[in-house]
């Protein structure tokens, strides 16, 4: 029998190598059994542990309390399948094992080790892969994928325990995995599945699992021919080619030039995407109303219609209409979403009423703070097709109206997150009246409803949660200057990326010395906190030593990007101050 583990980061691409590759061996008739096919546990038990870890209601939950729970929900695999399966002849692939529970446990949330693997060992019974197949991302690269995944699955909005921690997190994690392949370099194999594409991954992949395979008596395997590896490794991958060009763009002297032309690189690298990942294309002018980007989004409407909707939120301009009008039909869903904002924009009040029917929820968010009478009215119409996301809506209205809406959606469960997430910015007795009856259990959404809120409560329950929740804090208090405020942004500056958002556009001292401690831990994320409307010198030297020193980073080069539209914006006779490098983290 050989057994074979994957592990890896979220959004490093685990999943999708291990199913293509096991059914790559079932066509060549090797008897496969997948633990997790398709991402789903084999064990009915173990999916409901998964469940209990997940769900972020549990807030309170001890470090010793998910280890071990962690460790159970391997356990029951282990008995309950993998053991069963590994017999003479057999071959079983796992997606993840026990040893995520160690970097999980030990690496990212501090528990000893010996301890840790005390509890590991027990539940393992002895029982370790043949090979450990490691699929190792920069956070960066696994954030991307998994936000472009969840665009396309529509999984907005939804979030687990780990996510509380911030991406943070997800990098300790990943230092964790690159420690346990170096103490056994025999049994793991480390596959860069950033550089890589999915075919030479899986053909790497292939070549050590067939040579395992052989050695334990199989006959040989055909080779698939996923990628020509010899031809790849000569050649300079996508990564090296942005270097490169990056590289020349830093030695134009003129600034305005290096600036025109930090938006040309920029381009030219989306239009290389287009062939076989227009979604990347596609996710990258998000944000971005422009001529050029404009130019990407016609080539690949058809193939990316989702990405190229979800892009136009917040865009203004008369293509962006266009755009909304030519996708309303076919993408409703998120051709709604991009009219949040737009409270008084005829156009945007006409769509909102087209699409009410065909998108009620994403029509009910789009509404959000939004006190317009025509708003009102799609809310009554609404209210009963989308309960939950009309309460949404809510955030930060404290009238007459709106708590008529909030008093009858109290008396059901299912309503409390929404419920509490619209008293967003609402400071009132009645409000913590709400707050202090729910927080028992639904704690992640009390804390986002202190968005805004600046009283002695509210920073109470900050400064008693932000170790368990760092990155939900931090959303809550936007660019607050407050002392309190940096307190917290300290406290969680090292797990959640978003202690720089909330910091956009703000230029003092203490907003600096975040960004220079934070520089090469999140290196695009410090540029955007400078905001696209920041242009003193300064701030444009801070980005070119950026760059320089993270020359691959395609979206620091964005935000790069943004910054001279912003400045080519400036130096139109009609320009209009309305900087939303924010809209998103708010």
């Amino acid at each position: 029998p050989v057994f074979i583990d994957f592990e890896g980061i979220d959004g490093s691409g685990k999943t999708t190598l291990s199913n293509r590759l096991a059914d790559y061996l079932k066509s060549q008739s090797v008897p496969v059994h997948h633990a997790r096919d398709k991402g789903v546990f084999r064990s009915k038990i173990s999916r409901a542990i998964r469940d209990l870890t997940r769900d972020p209601s549990f807030l309170r939950m001890t470090d010793v309390t998910e280890l071990l729970l962690y460790v159970a929900r391997d356990a029951q695999m282990i008995d309950e399948y993998i053991r069963p399966k590994l017999q003479p002849g057999q071959v079983v692939f796992s997606d993840r094992y026990l040893y995520s529970a160690v970097t999980h446990c030990h690496h990212a949330r501090g528990l000893d080790r010996e301890k840790v693997e005390s509890v590991v060992n027990t539940a393992a019974g002895g029982l370790w892969p043949d090979l450990v197949v490691y699929c190792d991302v920069d956070p960066l690269t696994s954030r991307v994928r998994k936000k472009i995944q969840k665009i396309q699955d529509r999984r907005l909005g939804d979030f687990g325990r780990k996510g509380l921690m911030g991406i943070g997190f997800r990098e300790e994690m990943r230092n964790g995995f690159l420690k346990l392949a170096d103490e056994e370099p025999e049994k793991w194999l480390v596959i860069d599945n950033a550089r890589s594409t999915i075919e030479e991954s899986l053909q790497r992949i292939f070549n050590k699992v067939k040579t395992i395979l052989e050695a334990k008596g199989w006959d040989p395997i055909p080779d698939p021919k996923f990628a020509e590896l010899d031809a790849i490794e000569e050649a300079a991958t996508p990564r090296s080619k942005l270097a490169a060009q990056v590289a020349s763009l830093l030695e134009i002297p003129d600034r305005e030039e290096r600036q025109q032309q930090a938006m040309q690189v920029f381009m030219k690298n989306l239009h290389g995407f287009i062939p076989q990942q227009s979604s990347h294309a596609a996710f990258y002018i998000t944000g971005l109303d422009t001529s050029e980007a404009n130019a990407i989004r016609e080539e690949i409407i058809e193939s990316d219609a989702t990405l190229v909707a979800y892009g136009l939120r917040g865009l203004r301009s008369e293509a962006a209409m266009s755009f909304r009008d030519r996708l309303k039909d076919l993408e409703p869903f998120y051709v709604a979403r991009s009219l949040a904002g737009m409270a008084e924009d005829p156009n945007a009040i006409r769509m909102r009423n087209e699409l009410a029917e065909a998108a009620p929820e994403q029509i009910a968010l789009a509404l959000r703070g939004n006190e317009t009478e025509e708003a009102w009215e799609l809310r009554r119409k609404l209210k009963k097709e989308a309960p939950n996301e009309v309460l949404l809506s809510l955030r930060g209205i404290d009238t007459d109206e709106a708590w008529e809406i909030r008093d009858k959606r109290e008396k059901k469960k299912r309503y409390y997150p929404a419920l509490l997430e619209s008293l967003g910015s609402i400071d009132t007795d009645r409000a913590w009246d709400l707050r202090e009856k729910l927080a028992e259990e639904y704690m992640p959404w009390v804390l986002l409803s202190l968005r805004g809120l600046t009283s002695d409560g509210a920073w109470e329950w900050r400064a008693s949660n932000v170790h368990r929740a760092p990155k939900l804090i931090i959303k809550t208090i936007g660019r607050m200057e407050d002392s309190r405020a940096w307190e917290m942004r300290k406290r969680a500056m090292n797990h959640a990326k978003e202690v720089l958002d909330s910091i956009s556009g703000i230029d003092d001292g203490q907003a600096w010395e975040l960004r220079m401690a934070l520089r090469d831990k999140w290196p695009n994320t410090s540029v955007s906190s400078l905001g696209a409307g920041n242009q003193s010198e300064r701030a444009w030297n801070f980005r070119w030593s950026q760059l320089e020193q993270y020359p691959d980073n395609l979206l620091l080069l964005k935000h790069i990007a943004k910054a001279e539209v912003r400045h080519q914006e400036m130096m139109a006779d009609d320009f209009v101050d309305d900087d939303d490098e924010y809209a998103d983290f708010t």
